[in-house]
């Protein structure tokens, strides 16, 4: 009875651990409901086993259930539950780093250090990612082999991924296994193979329909990679494929940010010169206007900032067209739109003016900069 009273307790305790591991895995959404609908259903019922072997404690009967079977998957929940609270742990580190994996080399960092957990986690012999263009052509590459040269790495870059296992799950888009190398034509061997491979598993880097890479590990013995272990590596190559969009989102970002600072500074060199006549138009009005716009318009600049809107400067007849043109400059931002219209002197002449407009975000909002000059 001490043995089946210990066999209860070690139960007991790993479906807390699970029931806590699957919670947390459903909040970070890292595997499919399918299987975590599997767990849950595991889970209800070892309990309702547990719930009988401790009605029949307390009625003194005797237990009916086989302890060797239950010894066993007191054992395979242990295993299960390590093996999600790699992943766990993993995600957890993931979430973080995806936050800060921008740089090009802080993200060849961030992927190294990846593929050691999910070497960790498989307990595979080795592994490796490469990363794609959209001709499926390898950019970079990350392995785990301590022995590799640059020469090799550089030789790896370039390459198409058509061939074998990789480019059979590049084409497929799915994650494969394969049990016994030497019994899958998929596998191919590469020439002075330093380290014996018996099975694989390659697993896609896909971001919607684009692959972005893919990540292969492999084992010196046949039959390695079981389950849980492909669904994990799933969903570790599915929070890549975040973190790689999340560097490109930064880099674009980076580079658009960097454009619209020189575009600002470009647009305050124009509002301070007095070769062109330079104004900044938000809402259909001036906030911004230099001396060379201002005496094109006969007035003082700080006269037509103060002014309620800038269609009291336009002739009559062309107000509609100008203020549809500056609808579409808003649409079309950061291209340059020609626009001719007549303007209302201080002395009342209808001049008319040349003006090419442009739209771009200013403080936060929309805002249109025309540069004006007298038409011929």
């Amino acid at each position: 009875m001490d043995n089946q009273i210990l066999l209860k307790e070690a139960l007991t305790d790993e479906l807390g651990v699970l029931y806590t591991n699957i919670t947390q895995l459903t909040d970070v959404k890292s595997l499919p409901e399918d299987d975590l609908q599997l767990l849950r259903g595991l889970v209800s019922v070892l309990q309702f086993a547990t719930q009988q072997m401790t009605q029949q404690q307390a009625s003194g009967g005797k237990l009916t259930a086989d302890v060797t079977a239950l010894r066993d998957k007191v054992a395979q929940l242990q295993q299960e539950n390590a093996a999600y609270q790699k992943q766990l742990r993993w995600i957890q580190d993931q979430l973080a780093l995806s936050r800060t994996a921008t740089g090009k080399m802080r993200l060849k960092a961030t992927l190294k250090q990846t593929l050691d957990i999910a070497v960790v986690i498989s307990e595979a012999s080795s592994g490796s990612i490469f990363l794609l263009d959209d001709a499926k052509v390898v950019t970079e590459c990350i392995l785990t082999r301590s022995g590799t040269t640059e020469k090799e790495r550089h030789n790896l870059v370039g390459q198409v991924l058509e061939k074998g296992l990789a480019g059979w799950v590049v084409e497929h888009r799915k994650l494969e296994t394969i049990a016994d190398t030497r019994l899958d034509s998929r596998w191919i061997s590469l020439p002075d193979q330093p380290y014996k491979v018996c099975s694989a598993m390659c697993a896609p880097v896909v971001s919607g329909n684009r692959i972005l890479g893919i990540m292969t590990l492999t084992h010196s013995e046949p039959r390695h990679f079981q389950p849980p272990i492909p669904n994990l590596i799933g969903a570790m190559t599915d929070q890549i494929a975040l973190v790689l969009e999340n560097a490109k989102l930064h880099s674009i970002n980076r580079k658009l940010n960097g454009r619209l600072s020189h575009f600002k500074d470009f647009c305050h060199q124009l509002l301070t010169t007095e070769v062109v006549g330079a104004m900044l138009v938000q809402n259909k009005k001036i906030v911004q206007i230099n001396q060379q716009a201002a005496n094109l318009l006969g007035q003082r600049p700080d006269a037509l900032i103060h002014l309620p809107s800038i269609t009291s400067l336009i002739a009559y007849e062309d107000l509609a067209r100008v203020c549809d043109a500056l609808r579409q400059c808003y649409t079309h931002r950061n291209q340059p739109m020609p626009l001719d219209f007549g303007i209302t002197h201080k002395n009342g002449q209808v001049i008319a003016i040349a003006a090419q407009a442009i739209a771009f975000e200013f403080e936060e909002q929309p805002a249109v900069l025309l540069l004006l000059n007298q038409a011929d």
